[in-house]
C-alpha cells in the first residue's frame, strides 16, 4: 500500500518550487501562511513540525523570526535560487547570466539581500560604461532577483521602487538613420555577395535576428509576402537556436514591393537547395548569418567608405526604414504594420529619426498661401 505523503499544512509554489506553511489557529485573527525560504520537501517538513509545537506549545507562533529566519541571506543566494526556478528562453537567461556574473555579482554577492538600498543600486548602475538601455539590461535580471526576494517575504520592500537611471546629456541626440541618398551610396559600394541582404533590411524594416532565420519557405511570391515565424540567436560556444518571436504582434505578414521581389528571386539562385528549410541568407562560409560580424566587418566599414559619420549600428536599418517611410508618407498603420510593433508609441519614440530636408518648414506656409483669399492691394494715386 503506497505511503500517504506527509505534507499537511504544505503547498508548494508551482513557479518557484519554494514551500509555504499555512495553518489556522484558534485565537489568532489571521491563519499563518509564509514562505518557509526552500525547495526541499524534507526541510520544509522539519521546519513545519517545529513549528506546529510551537503552537501546540503556546498556543501561537511567539516570534516567526526566529522560527522562519530571513535576515542575513546573502544576495548571490538568492540569486541562485532565482536562477534554478526561473522559467525563460534559454538564449534569454544566458544573456541574464552573463550580466549578473560580469557585473552584479561582483558587487553585490556577499551583500545581505535586505541591506541592498536604492542609493546602493543607483550608485552602481552610474559606475555601469554605456546608455541607459545597456544599463536597463544589466539591471533587468538584478531586478528579478529582488522582485522574487520579496515576493517570498525575505526583504519587506523593493529597493527598486525608488530607483531611476539618469540620462546622459545628449544620449537622444546619438539616434541616426540614413537617408535614401545615403542607402544609395551604401548599396552602390557594397560587395554584391551582400546587396541583396542589405536592400531587404533598408526596405522592409526587418530585424536582423528574423532575417538570419528566414527560411525559403516562409516566401510567398505570388502573394507577395513573407511570413516572420522566427528570430535566430546564438547561444554560448556560437551554438544557433531558432526561437519564436517574443510578441504576438512580431509574429506577422510583411508585405513585399516589386524590388524586394525580384532581388529574392536573384539571392535564390544562390541559396536555394531545393528545401523549403534552407535559409536565404547565408555568409560567405555558407552558414548562418551573425549580426556582430555582419555589423563589424561589413556595414560599419561601408559607411567609413562612404563618408558617413553618424553613430550607427547594423540594427538602425530598421529606425532608416521607418523614417524613410513616414517622411515619404506610407501610412503610419501600413508601418506599424509591418515591423510588428502593437501600438505605434514605439515607432516613434524608438525608431523615427529626424532627417533635414529643403523642404522642411515650407508645407504648410504654401498649403495655407494655396487655400486663403488675398486682399485687394489698394491701387497708389
Amino acid at each position: 500500500m503506497a505511503k500517504k505523503k506527509n505534507n499537511h499544512h504544505l503547498y508548494q509554489d508551482r513557479n518557484s518550487g519554494v514551500w509555504y506553511f499555512q495553518k489556522k489557529v484558534a485565537g489568532v485573527s489571521k491563519p499563518y501562511k509564509f514562505s518557509l525560504e526552500t525547495t526541499s520537501v524534507v526541510e520544509a517538513r522539519k521546519k513545519r513540525d517545529e513549528l506546529l509545537k510551537e503552537i501546540e506549545y503556546h498556543g501561537r507562533i511567539p516570534e516567526m523570526k526566529p522560527s522562519v529566519p530571513t535576515e542575513g541571506k546573502l544576495f548571490g543566494e538568492l540569486a541562485q535560487l532565482w536562477a534554478k526556478n526561473v522559467d525563460i528562453e534559454k538564449s534569454t537567461f544566458e544573456l541574464y547570466q552573463r550580466d549578473m556574473n560580469n557585473h552584479v555579482l561582483p558587487h553585490f554577492g556577499n551583500t545581505p539581500i535586505d541591506r541592498i538600498t536604492s542609493f546602493d543600486i543607483e550608485s552602481f548602475v552610474s559606475k555601469l560604461n554605456g546608455g541607459r538601455k545597456y544599463k536597463r539590461n544589466v539591471l533587468t535580471p538584478f531586478r528579478a532577483v529582488i522582485a522574487y526576494a520579496r515576493k517570498h517575504e525575505i526583504i519587506q520592500q523593493n529597493p527598486f521602487d525608488n530607483v531611476s537611471i539618469a540620462k546622459k546629456k545628449g544620449e537622444d541626440k546619438e539616434k541616426n538613420s540614413l537617408d535614401l541618398d545615403e542607402i544609395n551610396q551604401f548599396l552602390g559600394v557594397l560587395d554584391d555577395f551582400w546587396r541583396s541582404l542589405f536592400i531587404v533590411l533598408f526596405f522592409t524594416g526587418m530585424r536582423i535576428e528574423e532575417l538570419s532565420a528566414l527560411k525559403w519557405k516562409r516566401v510567398n511570391f505570388q502573394k507577395k509576402t513573407i511570413q516572420i515565424k522566427e528570430v535566430l540567436v546564438r547561444l554560448k560556444g556560437g551554438k544557433i537556436h531558432i526561437k519564436p518571436p517574443k510578441t504576438d504582434s512580431s509574429d506577422r505578414e510583411i508585405k513585399l514591393s516589386e524590388s524586394i521581389i525580384s532581388v529574392l528571386r536573384e539571392q535564390r539562385k544562390r541559396t536555394w537547395k531545393g528545401n523549403g528549410e534552407d535559409f536565404i541568407f547565408l555568409n560567405k562560409a555558407g552558414r548562418p548569418i551573425y549580426h556582430h560580424s555582419l555589423n563589424h566587418r561589413v556595414f560599419k566599414p561601408i559607411l567609413k567608405k562612404i563618408g558617413v559619420d553618424k553613430k550607427l549600428s547594423l540594427k538602425d536599418t530598421r529606425a532608416s526604414y521607418i523614417t524613410n517611410s513616414l517622411d515619404k508618407k506610407e501610412r503610419m498603420s501600413f508601418i506599424q504594420k509591418q515591423v510588428g510593433h502593437a501600438t505605434p508609441d514605439m515607432i516613434i519614440r524608438h525608431y523615427y529619426r529626424h532627417t533635414h530636408a529643403k523642404e522642411d518648414g515650407s508645407k504648410l506656409e504654401n498649403a495655407w498661401n494655396s487655400t486663403r483669399i488675398l486682399p485687394d492691394q489698394e491701387t497708389p494715386d
